[in-house]
């Protein structure tokens, strides 16, 4: 089967794996239509149950997870439809829509933005030490690279800005038929209100920041917490992510140096390589892009990972992985990621 063949199917409304709502998030879980990939190929329902009983052996409650086996024409899906809160997830859309709109001639990747310590959004930002020490320009090519190398939150507020803002680039998401991803705020906003803060623009301080969640009693972040797993603001389904991934295999959504530039972006990412990364068997590489949440009170709202596992030999295969309020350490939960991988490649590859 190829990308070009199959990409009618794809695109065709399906029920082939409805998802029946368990979560409360229910009213945002996306039906079976442009976005489910099962009909890129035939259900593997052996995978699946395998994957489930994994998750349940580790003690996860709540997993997503997508697969689409790109040379063989097979699909995966559990809790595909459902929304799954994205963290640095989302900067791979944001990418995404930014170059549609460079090629819709909406957007350029040599226009240029100049970033102060003021613009500093709190959470992950490498960039945050270069602009306390002086402004630095910035095109937004270079954006773009620090977003999927370096997952930095300074850097993907100033490309939302850029495209127009959370509303803008989401309306490109749209446009473009891809259902079950959502961008509703600069991550200058979503970072404290995921943890129960209002939005400071004092966070461009780290220290101020940390302070701010430390003054937080635990009552007041369990609170805060389970108001994020009910927000279905900046979430996305499984199969959306992996929908988002076909589109961008597929030659019908970006030009052949875009894909290729993204792309080479994912697969030099350092960020997140313990997760399905840790889990290619050889001969595989994966150029995938992660997201995290903190653990608060011993929960850690999201720890995902998502890319493309490419062989050798040419096979290719996607593989999307979110876990939701997962009380696991986070080693734990990347050896859950690594044990996924494998699966999905001993099985398929």
């Amino acid at each position: 089967m190829t990308l070009k063949l199959c990409r009618r199917e794809f695109l065709a409304a399906s029920t082939a794996l409805a998802i029946v709502p368990q979560s409360s998030r229910a009213a945002g879980t996306i039906g079976a239509n442009a976005q489910d990939v099962a009909k890129l190929g035939t259900p593997d329902i052996a995978l699946e149950t395998k994957i489930s009983a994994l998750a349940t052996e580790a003690g996860l409650a709540k997993i997503g997870f997508a697969a689409v086996d790109l040379s063989r024409g097979r699909a995966a899906s559990i809790r595909g439809g459902e929304l799954f809160p994205m963290q640095s997830i989302c900067k791979l859309p944001i990418a995404v829509a930014y170059l549609q709109m460079v090629q819709d001639g909406t957007a350029s990747m040599d226009r240029k933005v100049l970033l102060t310590e003021a613009d500093i959004s709190p959470g992950r930002s490498p960039l945050a030490e270069k602009l306390r020490a002086r402004p630095t320009q910035f095109t937004a090519s270079q954006l773009i690279d620090h977003i999927l190398l370096n997952s930095d939150n300074t850097a993907t507020d100033a490309l939302l800005k850029l495209g127009g803002g959370p509303a803008r680039i989401q309306s490109v998401i749209n446009a473009i038929g891809l259902e079950g991803v959502r961008i509703d705020r600069y991550e200058r906003d979503l970072q404290p209100q995921a943890l129960g803060l209002t939005p400071d623009p004092a966070y461009a301080n780290q220290f101020a920041f940390e302070t701010a969640i430390q003054s937080l009693d635990e009552a007041k972040q369990k609170k805060a917490l389970e108001l994020f797993l009910r927000d279905a603001r900046d979430t996305a389904s499984p199969r959306g992510i992996a929908s988002l991934l076909f589109k961008l295999l597929s030659g019908h959504l970006l030009e052949l140096r875009h894909v290729t530039f993204v792309l080479d972006l994912m697969r030099r990412t350092k960020t997140g390589e313990d997760r399905l990364n840790g889990g290619m068997l050889p001969g595989w590489t994966f150029a995938h892009r992660g997201g995290q949440s903190r653990t608060i009170a011993g929960t850690t709202a999201a720890f995902n990972d998502a890319g493309l596992a490419t062989h050798k030999n040419g096979s290719k295969i996607i593989i999307v992985l979110f876990i939701e309020g997962a009380t696991l350490s986070t080693a734990e939960l990347a050896q859950f990621h690594r044990t996924t991988a494998r699966a999905v490649l001993t099985a398929w590859g």
